[in-house]
């Protein structure tokens, strides 16, 4: 990402294949654009929702396409010995006929246009060479292949980790301590406990730091303004304590 300009995003099958929390922040494709369309949770859904047929068309090698909402990209599959594990995204270019994508996705989460038009123009104009993105990424997914099989070997699992990428998918939405204690099966306390002792802080601020990164991407690449209109942004609840 740093050193090539690329903007490469890992996408695993299944909410228990847990990744270790260093790649957590690499599950959320960090163009403002992206940003602006999942501050309505229902286009988060359905962009998870979506990875289902990504990972469908996998089966057949690495692709180019369009996302649901106009984002072009190249995607990769991680194989495991009998299935798919998941695939790695490298994103953020502009599509050829972006004015419809962005017409359905404004009426259809009743979104601003002029604002997603706004972070639509930040997308990168120009694909980058497949065969150069070839050699940076398959690489990578075979090293992410290895990874994936030594964790199934060992059954090493991390309760935290879990915790983490679930913050990581669902920040969008006015999650509460107890949604996230139901989701593992764990008593509020406990998972509070654990998770703050592994990760170096608490939920409520992975979360608020989840949010944050979020407003800075809107900010630095888009003219919308610092408070977004209530229709447009979920409601961040004060139910959820460290």
């Amino acid at each position: 990402n740093n050193e090539c300009g690329l903007s490469v995003t890992l996408h695993p099958y299944r909410e228990d294949l847990i990744l270790c929390s260093e790649l957590m922040t690499f599950n959320i494709h960090d163009n403002s654009y992206c940003v602006y369309v999942k501050t309505h949770r229902d286009a988060w859904t359905h962009c998870v929702e979506r990875q289902q047929k990504i990972l469908e068309k996998c089966e057949g090698g690495s692709f180019c396409g369009n996302c649901f909402a106009g984002v072009r990209e190249y995607v990769y599959p991680i194989r495991g010995e009998d299935s798919l594990k998941g695939f790695v995204s490298v994103s953020g270019y502009r599509c050829e006929n972006a004015t419809s994508y962005i017409e359905r996705v404004a009426s259809t989460y009743h979104l601003s246009r002029q604002g997603l038009e706004e972070a639509y123009a930040s997308l990168k104009s120009e694909m980058p060479d497949k065969a150069r993105v070839d050699t940076l990424i398959e690489p990578l997914c075979q090293m992410l292949e290895l990874a994936y099989r030594k964790r199934e070997s060992t059954g090493e699992k991390s309760l935290c980790e879990a915790v983490a990428q679930y913050l990581t998918r669902h920040h969008t939405s006015p999650i509460t301590l107890d949604d996230v204690s139901r989701a593992f099966y764990c008593s509020r306390s406990h998972i509070s406990h654990h998770f703050k002792k592994q990760m170096g802080k608490s939920i409520r601020e992975y979360l608020t730091d989840l949010r944050v990164e979020d407003a800075k991407r809107l900010l630095r690449h888009s003219e919308l303004s610092v408070i977004p209109a209530p229709s447009e942004t979920p409601r961040i609840t004060g139910e959820l304590s460290s």
